[in-house]
Parts: C-alpha cells; sequence; structure tokens
C-alpha cells in the first residue's frame, strides 16, 4: 500500500476540484472586496443575476437552481437574505401552485445596477493580473465545463 503522503501530494498536485476551490476562493475575495461598498457579495450578485436572466415572469427553484449549477437546498438558503432585503419575491407560480417561482424585484434591479461598476472593478483586476489572453482562455474553458454540468453530475 502507497504511503499516504504520496496520496497526499498526488491529490495536492493533481486535483482539478482543490484548483477549482483555491481559484474560486481567491477570485470570490477579489469579487467581494470590489462589492463590499455596495454591501452584497459575490455570491449574491450571482443568485440576482441568474435570476435577471430570466426575466419578468421570473425562475423555478429548479430552473434556477440549474443556472446557478446549484443543489436546491443551497439555493434556498441563499435566496432567504436576498428576499428579506427586498432583492427578490419568491411567489407560487401560476401554472402550478406547488411549484416556487423567483422573480426579481425593482430594488434588486437597482442594486444590479449599482453593484455594476464594482463587479467591473474586480473583473478588470483579474484580467489585467492574469493578462487578457490567459483571462479569456481560462473564461472559456470554465464556461465550457459549466455548459456540460450535466454530464459530471453525481450519477450522471
Amino acid at each position: 500500500m502507497a504511503d499516504f503522503t504520496q496520496m497526499a501530494r498526488r491529490i495536492a498536485k493533481e486535483c482539478a476540484g482543490m484548483r477549482v476551490r483555491q481559484v474560486a476562493r481567491l477570485f470570490t475575495r477579489i469579487y467581494d472586496e470590489s462589492l463590499r461598498s455596495v454591501g452584497i457579495q459575490e455570491s449574491q450578485l450571482s443568485v440576482l443575476v441568474a435570476a435577471a436572466m430570466f426575466g419578468e415572469n421570473g425562475a423555478t427553484m429548479g430552473a434556477l437552481a440549474g443556472r446557478l449549477v446549484m443543489d436546491r437546498t443551497t439555493l434556498t438558503r441563499n435566496i432567504v437574505p436576498l428576499e428579506k432585503a427586498g432583492y427578490l419575491r419568491v411567489a407560487r407560480a401560476a401554472a402550478d401552485a406547488r411549484a416556487r417561482v423567483v422573480l426579481l424585484t425593482h430594488a434588486g434591479e437597482r442594486l444590479i445596477e449599482a453593484a455594476y461598476p464594482h463587479w467591473e472593478e474586480g473583473q478588470k483586476r483579474i484580467r489585467r493580473t492574469l493578462g487578457a489572453e490567459q483571462f479569456e482562455g481560462l473564461r472559456a474553458q470554465l464556461s465550457d465545463v459549466v455548459a456540460i454540468a450535466d454530464k459530471l453530475e453525481v450519477g450522471g
């Protein structure tokens, strides 16, 4: 049996999951720092932006969770403070009263507008640090992975 330290070294060197988490934490800190003055975190902005992408009819919890590549329980935890703050509204779906629909409020729209220049500041900082070519390559690769997320899901 191999020594656990060799296993740990291999995992640390080769694990894509560890690298993605490291980059996610780094980028999140940069965006959070940029957004701090607006009183929102990158994780919250992501939920608002995803809800906005569905338009005025809103999104079912399942559709929104799918867009965010997030499980419904985590999405619900993320929605609660945004709903309490008045940025999102959760209502029953007109077609199916059992389904819940997430809607962006006017306050949520204004928050996205207020956050945009601060988000852009974080975006520029990352692009400047990585260089435009590496930044665009990384963004494209990550977009490709998100596009096939359903094939990577547990049990998929």
